[in-house]
């Protein structure tokens, strides 16, 4: 479904319109669709960790410890980051610091994100590596009729019912919306959306169930003291 494909569906089967002759709708305008359409768009993306909102950025480290976050990735996202093919490990931004702060020339593979930066280890790599990091994206910014919805992926002939869920949720925008007023249907309509997304949801939840992290112990412990006989004690995950 493309973008002005969810505009028409909204404006002729949900709000009783023709879109064709938007231009002399009394009630609302092709700019209002629009920004329901948007709004729902926003809403279903955010609902589950949707395989489409998975990105990736590729870039080259350089003589810093900290780098801008990806403009179109969400804040905080940030669940995986490799230099040069290696792991790094994610700490909270505290313990960053406190690291940072006890042992200034270990080359611990550590991370950590602050707003709208990520910090890295600066001792563990060398300039000019190659910098993988995986998060979160933003919603797409839908602005040219042929824009797809999110749910078709890569055509517009194929696609998931969870772009009707985004019509949906774009019927009950405009039914809260002051043209409307009518709250009660709204969250009737918004409920029906939801339920929608989880029906699409659940065969991928129990795929997704079924997949094992190899070799991921189930405690990871920060190496402070360098190499010594206590890493082969017990189930620790030492990350150098």
């Amino acid at each position: 479904m493309t973008y002005d494909e969810a505009k028409q569906q909204l404006c002729d089967q949900k709000l009783n319109g023709t879109y064709s002759d938007i231009a002399n709708n009394d009630l609302f305008t092709d700019t209002n669709l629009g920004d329901w359409i948007k709004s729902g768009v926003r809403k279903a993306w955010d609902y589950k960790p949707w395989d489409f909102t998975e990105g990736s950025k590729t870039t080259t480290t350089i003589d810093t410890e900290y780098y801008d976050y990806p403009v179109d990735f969400q804040s905080g996202s940030i669940h995986l980051l490799k230099i040069n093919g290696k792991e790094y490990k994610k700490i909270a931004f505290q313990d960053y610091l406190k690291f940072q702060e006890d042992y200034p020339s270990a080359t611990n593979r550590f991370y950590s994100e602050q707003k709208r930066f990520y910090f890295v280890n600066r001792n563990a790599y060398s300039v000019g590596e190659t910098l993988d990091i995986y998060g979160k994206l933003m919603p797409p910014i839908l602005s040219n009729a042929s824009d797809l919805l999110p749910f078709s992926p890569d055509s517009d002939n194929y696609e998931h019912s969870g772009n009707e869920a985004i019509v949906l949720l774009a019927y009950s925008e405009a039914l809260s919306s002051e043209k409307y007023k009518n709250q009660a249907q709204a969250e009737i309509e918004r409920g029906k959306a939801y339920q929608m997304l989880d029906l699409i949801w659940e065969p991928m939840e129990a795929a997704r169930s079924l997949l094992q992290s190899k070799n991921r112990p189930f405690m990871n412990v920060p190496n402070f003291f360098g190499n010594s006989a206590a890493q082969s004690i017990g189930n620790f995950d030492y990350l150098n």
